[in-house]
């Protein structure tokens, strides 16, 4: 039987709706880094980032009801739901719980709220869950195929039955998405405590060679080689998880902060894809290259605002020069797919670059920072640069034991944290 409801009643369940898909996109990105399947890993990503369009368009239907920040006012019993979520003890129950549990709620309380909502009264609602809908069955058929066809053992499956059965539980407690609208004073029983993002990424077996640093005479020894561009774009794989890291550790800031860096996240996995296909083209299998994941370990390592600057002002911002110079040398050499990997990284980054300017200022605010813009991106660059040295030294990698002056500029200063190969196409 239909049940009509008030426009009060929509806003009460748009809200809902908003603080779980929230707390899910500022969260759930936090595991990127324990899913050891690359391909696994992007096609995630590319979910989040389609979650996160969905959390937008949701965020603007409820800002007509005149709430300007939804975000402000989440629902703590619901938040709650997502960090037991996020204590999964793998991929394996992570993934099982989220897509075959959380994600088919959402599509059943959205199902629901389209068949109950008076369409013309209420078009601009239902048109963000029917425009979102096709997407997000996509993702639950994704999900299930991820269980059905993995490689777990009967016990795992049991303990992965288990774990969805107790967040199943968990959101009955709560009265059910589409009806816990009205459950705003539920008990919390249990509180779980808040993720904590691993200090090193996993990667699947398949990956033989985890390195500190990028190593470009091992995909080929040519001193000039179009493999060593795709190798660099790649080898964006330890940087995937870096954003996602950034989005976790930044899940206190503002709305536009996780929408930036969600996509930066994509825009990185889309490049290591990139470069990918590209080395299978060329004959080199991306699996037997040297993946450094180094570049995780020690930009992690350091504090959210300089993790931020390290990156975006130095890794990304130095490249531009370069990957222009590449770009022009490679179409000249009629190699127009390794030009265009540059082409389109450098559309993205130069966004990047952006979004890292915006919100190393913010965070400058926020942390009453005494240092300036300059100082602390030198600070950041050296931090980063002195922990991947030591990382190599570990792995019995080419060290360095003068690192050399200070980062002044990427005008003057040739940082080794540019994400540019040092290597051009002769």
């Amino acid at each position: 039987m239909i049940a009509y409801f008030s426009s009060e009643e929509a806003l009460k369940k748009l809200k809902l709706f908003f603080s779980l898909e929230f707390d899910l996109i500022r969260h759930t990105i936090g595991y990127c880094p324990r899913i050891p399947r690359y391909l696994d890993k992007c096609q995630f990503v590319r979910h989040v980032y389609e979650d996160l369009k969905r959390s937008r368009m949701l965020r603007e239907r409820i800002q007509d009801f005149g709430l300007a920040q939804p975000e402000k006012q989440l629902n703590e019993a619901w938040t709650n739901l997502v960090r037991h979520l996020m204590s999964a003890a793998d991929v394996d129950l992570f993934i099982a719980a989220f897509y075959r549990v959380v994600k088919v709620e959402q599509v059943a309380a959205y199902r629901s709220y389209i068949q109950n909502a008076l369409r013309l009264n209420d078009a601009p609602s239902v048109e963000v869950f029917e425009d979102h809908l096709p997407a997000m069955e996509r993702q639950l058929a994704w999900g299930k195929q991820f269980v059905e066809a993995g490689s777990i053992s009967a016990d795992k499956e049991r303990e992965v039955i288990k774990f969805e059965i107790e967040i199943r539980e968990h959101i009955a407690r709560l009265g059910n998405l589409y009806g816990g609208s009205s459950q705003e004073n539920v008990n919390i029983e249990t509180e779980y405590p808040d993720y904590a993002v691993p200090a090193e990424m996993e990667l699947e077996p398949r990956f033989i060679w985890r390195s500190a640093e990028r190593i470009y005479d091992s995909v080929n020894q040519s001193e000039e080689h179009p493999t060593h561009h795709s190798y660099t774009h790649f080898t964006e794989l330890p940087i995937i998880d870096l954003v996602a890291n950034i989005v976790y550790d930044g899940k206190h800031m503002p709305f536009e902060y996780l929408a930036d860096f969600i996509r930066q996240a994509w825009d990185e996995a889309r490049h290591s894809q990139m470069g990918f296909s590209r080395l299978r083209s060329m004959g080199v299998d991306p699996y037997q290259v040297p993946i450094p994941v180094g570049h995780y370990k020690a930009y992690t390592s350091v504090p959210l605002l300089e993790r931020i600057a390290a990156l975006t002002q130095v890794g990304e911002a130095c490249s531009f020069v370069p990957k222009k110079q590449w770009t022009k040398m490679a179409i000249e050499h009629n190699d127009l797919l390794t030009a265009l990997e540059h082409d389109y990284d450098i559309v993205d980054e130069k966004n990047h670059v952006k979004f890292g300017v915006k919100w190393i200022n913010e965070l400058i605010k926020k942390n009453n920072e005494t240092r300036n813009f300059k100082q602390i991106v030198q600070d950041a660059e050296w931090k980063v640069r002195t922990g991947v040295n030591e990382l190599k030294k570990e792995k019995g990698e080419k060290w360095q034991a003068d690192l050399g002056p200070r980062f002044e500029g990427c005008h003057v200063s040739n940082s080794p944290l540019n994400l540019a190969p040092n290597i051009i196409i002769a």
